[in-house]
């Protein structure tokens, strides 16, 4: 057996959540720098200086992360002298943010925490970095760190105060998380760390039925509540810990290719977000596959949050899927799948929902 270590992120959730700030982040130092996007420093600074008020810490200053997480513009933070001169990064932002902020302090071995503003990826909670070119195309390359953030803050107000797209965008991708690593895991023989992940999947789409329209609805509302809450832990730290403990072979498979396959068309790339296309996947994946109780079980709670269920919902016609389906088969993760994936059977699941739209 090769050596295998697991790190665990730890985690604040509640609409007073950055007051546990000083208590954990104090035993590293009294200097820290926050890296983040523009829109959420604004949102969020006040709330974090208010935390810090009385404790040892000092915000040295409030950082544009560049807009991009981008090897370029980790390596212009890393060159920041206030950046190196801080004890500690305070990733404040989405994904991509933190992600970015993954590689700068990997590099300047200090510690991170993650503050996240939105709750639309897994990306505060995993070790992973998701890395692109300065243009916004992802590249093959990934960022490895060896443990994730240190502690991630989740300010459930901060996130009800957010726009609810992200939210929204958020439950559509981490509901694939247990659609798609069950069907990866299929006829494996799974170790403790594949099969403890694929076990908590489960978790990535139960309480989206039970709590996401409500969670939605108060999100709407800049409205903190135990059913935003419960979306916000399963978005970010179920997803997350489900991450961390698989495979790459185990993460992603039909609904994540199909994504890949559609950013081939512009008015998808352009005006729809990576959750919303990824649910619309699933549905599509569950039919290919023949789940079609799945389907059954999950159609009313789309409908409910008006998440994606046939192709007119992200401006798509029949006729345009060619091109789609060539870049779905292409890319590595539709390997993942336990059988060969065939474009005619995948055309026949689309044409399927299609249909099932018309009388449901």
């Amino acid at each position: 057996m090769a050596f295998y270590s697991q790190a665990l992120p730890s985690y604040t959730v509640g609409d007073t959540a950055y007051e546990d700030i000083p208590r954990v982040c104090e035993p590293y130092g009294t200097t820290a720098v926050v890296i983040g996007g523009k829109r959420a420093m604004a949102a969020a600074k006040d709330y974090l200086l208010d935390a810090l008020k009385d404790s040892k810490i000092k915000v040295l200053d409030f950082v544009w992360y560049g807009g991009e997480a981008s090897f370029e513009n980790g390596d212009a933070l890393i060159a920041n002298p206030v950046v190196q001169q801080a004890d500690m990064i305070f990733s404040m932002g989405g994904g991509k943010c933190v992600d970015c902020n993954k590689y700068v302090c990997y590099k300047l071995n200090k510690p991170l925490f993650a503050l996240p503003t939105i709750a639309g990826t897994c990306a505060p909670v995993s070790s992973v970095a998701v890395m692109y070119y300065p243009n916004g195309v992802m590249k093959e390359t990934y960022q490895f760190s060896h443990t994730p953030p240190k502690h991630v803050f989740i300010n459930t107000r901060v996130i009800a105060e957010a726009p609810d797209v992200y939210l929204w965008a958020g439950m559509g991708d981490t509901m694939a998380k247990h659609f798609e690593t069950t069907l990866c895991a299929r006829g494996r023989d799974l170790a403790h760390g594949d099969a403890f992940g694929v076990a908590a999947g489960v978790q990535c789409y139960k309480p989206l039925v039970k709590y996401g329209e409500k969670a939605l609805e108060d999100c709407k509302k800049n409205t903190p509540s135990f059913e935003l809450e419960q979306i916000c832990l399963c978005n970010l730290v179920t997803t997350g810990m489900v991450s961390n403990f698989i495979d790459f072979t185990l993460n992603s498979c039909i609904a994540h290719s199909l994504f890949y396959g559609f950013t081939v068309l512009p008015q998808v790339e352009k005006n729809h977000l990576h959750g919303e296309v990824v649910s619309y996947g699933v549905l599509v994946q569950l039919i290919y596959d023949g789940q079609l109780d799945k389907l059954e079980e999950l159609y009313p709670f789309y409908k409910s949050v008006k998440l994606p269920t046939k192709l007119a919902d992200f401006e798509v016609k029949y006729d345009e899927l060619g091109p789609v389906i060539d870049k779905a088969l292409s890319v590595r993760d539709i390997k993942n799948a336990p059988y060969e994936v065939k474009g005619p059977k995948l055309l026949e699941a689309i044409s399927y929902l299609e249909e099932y739209n018309k009388t449901h």
